[in-house]
């Protein structure tokens, strides 16, 4: 055992100094039968429930040995590679799965005001549909959180957002709740409805334009992935609260850009950030 490990060291060690693209070539193959089960196993641990059909293990597992190759040189340290091969498998995991699940979670074209008590027959129509489609009501379900985590950081709209989803409390009801007038309360909703809906239409694009890829990575993890602060900082290698500080900063713009360009805030952001 002790043997093997010493021997995949200087494996990883040729691999990743070698400049010699040949040689990268064969080592590739000593690498596969070396590291392909901890690979492998790291797609199959990310996947979940998802079917082989949908995210193939052996196909991906493939693929990070190829983005290996392709990235070596930027791997560091070869200590490292290991660690590198997992999280690259994952990485590519999560891609597979959110390019699956995309058609199907932009079905639902839920928005701020569904939730609110004036569109509440629109919103019952719907979850009545659902009930009878599993993958739908798993849409629903997700489009809502998203709805969520563009209040992260603002907790008064957010808690009269969960007051009316979860109870179906009115306003006058969410005022008494929250210790303000049913008039305060209404006009919360209309300002949030007049810059929420137009971000939630556009999300996908909204965070593809992002010139930072960084920002990019957080912001897909965040709201396409529905990852936790911790999940993303083990994943990205990035600390919390810079994870943190992205998002609420992310957010800040979106609001403001979809409040003074409601019918094309992509263009806008587009615009802005060049």
């Amino acid at each position: 055992c002790i043997v093997r490990k010493v021997n995949d060291i200087r494996l990883n060690r040729q691999f990743v100094e070698t400049d010699d693209e040949e040689e990268a070539d064969q080592l590739l193959s000593s690498l596969v039968k070396a590291h392909r089960k901890t690979v492998f196993d790291a797609v199959e641990s990310q996947k979940g429930n998802h079917p082989d059909i949908v995210v193939d293990p052996d196909a991906i597992t493939n693929d990070t040995f190829l983005k290996a190759l392709e990235k070596r040189k930027h791997i560091g340290e070869p200590e490292k590679l290991v660690g590198w091969l997992v999280t690259a498998a994952k990485n590519l995991t999560i891609d597979k799965i959110r390019r699956t699940d995309t058609q199907t979670r932009r079905l639902p074209t839920t928005t701020l005001d569904r939730l609110f008590v004036g569109e509440r027959e629109a919103l019952y129509d719907a979850s009545r549909r659902a009930e009878t489609d599993a993958a739908q009501t798993g849409a629903y379900r997700y489009r809502e959180e998203q709805l969520l985590r563009l209040l992260t950081y603002m907790d008064k709209d957010r808690e009269i957002v969960v007051l009316a989803r979860d109870e179906r409390l009115n306003p006058a009801q969410i005022a008494e709740r929250v210790g303000s007038t049913a008039e305060a309360v209404q006009k919360r909703q209309e300002r949030l409805i007049k810059w929420t809906n137009p971000v939630m239409q556009h999300l996908d694009a909204l965070i593809d334009c992002l010139p930072n890829e960084k920002d990019r990575n957080v912001m897909e993890r965040y709201f396409l992935d529905q990852q936790s602060f911790s999940e993303i900082t083990e994943a990205l290698g990035i600390s919390r609260s810079t994870i943190e500080e992205t998002v609420k900063r992310v957010i800040k713009d979106w609001k403001k850009t979809a409040k003074d360009n409601p019918t094309d805030p992509v263009s806008a952001m587009v615009k802005k950030e060049g």
